[in-house]
């Protein structure tokens, strides 16, 4: 999918709103799919959502009919990050080195709140008491902690991951410093784990939550919220 080149726009800031046009268009896509007659439409349908203008980068989804709101629900998380990197790519300069450390932490935070989100989502289907709703509900939870996952690998900064371990406070990987702009001083910045399974969002062996054990889960996602509450205040407390 191509647009026409703004040339008061950035190479990223296009690339976020690439992915919010083709979101547009695959929701189009399948509500039309979906409201067609089923006896002339085939069970599966085939979606493809590219995540990155630079290379190869495809979201891949094959599409049954009892996925609408699933996918939907991810769609709509993926679309909300792309609208507000948009807005911090069009915002934030980056020529500065205080600049660029400004940027790298808001785009944190840009990241934080979709996780926030997400899990919020996941918390109020734990509230359900439909039992009708579970096996849908089920499919939901299931891939939007897929999504929490690929965040984690997507969210970054010059090709450095933000949110997969290497600059957490345990971490022998990675350092991340600052300079402080008022008095020149390097301080230390740490960046925590936010993988689904960090935020307990799956089981030691990498299975997503269920919602067989309806207090289980949510205390699951409570015990993440607070988690990504309390690293959103220290990435606040950088900026201030």
């Amino acid at each position: 999918m191509k647009l026409p080149k703004n040339p008061y726009q950035s190479a990223d800031s296009e690339r976020e709103t690439i992915i919010q046009k083709q979101i547009h268009t695959l929701r189009k896509e399948i509500t039309d799919w979906v409201s067609r007659d089923s006896s002339l439409n085939q069970n599966k349908k085939e979606i493809i959502l590219r995540t990155n203008t630079s290379a190869n980068f495809f979201e891949h989804f094959v599409l049954k009919r009892t996925d609408l709101s699933a996918i939907d629900s991810r769609l709509k998380f993926i679309s909300l990050s792309s609208e507000r990197l948009e807005k911090l790519y069009e915002l934030q300069p980056t020529r500065t080195t205080f600049q660029k450390q400004t940027f790298l932490i808001r785009k944190a935070i840009v990241y934080l709140d979709t996780l926030h989100l997400i899990v919020q989502r996941l918390s109020s289907i734990a509230e359900s008491k439909d039992i009708g709703e579970r096996k849908d509900l089920q499919l939901e939870v299931t891939t939007l902690i897929d999504e929490v996952d690929r965040i984690a690998s997507l969210a970054e900064y010059n090709n450095f991951r933000l949110f997969e371990g290497d600059f957490a406070k345990n971490s022998r990987v990675a350092s991340l410093w600052f300079i402080n702009e008022k008095n020149g001083e390097l301080f230390r910045v740490y960046l925590a784990t936010m993988t689904a399974r960090s935020l307990g969002l799956t089981s030691s062996n990498g299975n997503p939550m269920t919602l067989s054990s309806p207090v289980l889960f949510q205390k699951k996602m409570d015990e993440a919220i607070s988690k990504i509450t309390e690293e959103r205040k220290r990435m606040q407390s950088v900026l201030n």
